[in-house]
């Protein structure tokens, strides 16, 4: 639940770091103007991930590798940041829940 946790907390400190760094409002309308820079579903989420066993993982990641992990109910995941970068969303489930990873 900790780890569910700090994925949330994460995402959420992203999103207002990301608001914050947005413009003042158009002074004579008092609106926003919103960009798009994608179109939908421009970035696909990975919908069945598949794990490295630990021996694979340590040949494939350096010893710093940032993840995000989630144990819940004593199963444990990570997920790289490099890889959330590509893809932003992973839906998995872990220790028998159903589970979304953002970055």
């Amino acid at each position: 639940m900790r780890s569910t946790t700090l994925t949330l907390i994460l995402g959420s400190s992203l999103l207002l770091a990301a608001c914050a760094s947005n413009p003042a409002p158009d002074s004579e309308s008092g609106e926003y103007e919103i960009v798009t820079l994608l179109p939908k579903d421009a970035i696909p989420s990975i919908d069945s991930p598949r794990f490295y066993n630990i021996s694979e993982a340590d040949a494939e990641y350096a010893p710093d590798e940032v993840v995000i992990g989630v144990e819940i109910n004593g199963d444990a995941r990570a997920y790289s940041v490099g890889m959330l970068s590509r893809h932003e969303i992973v839906n998995d489930e872990v220790g028998g829940r159903p589970i979304a990873v953002t970055w």
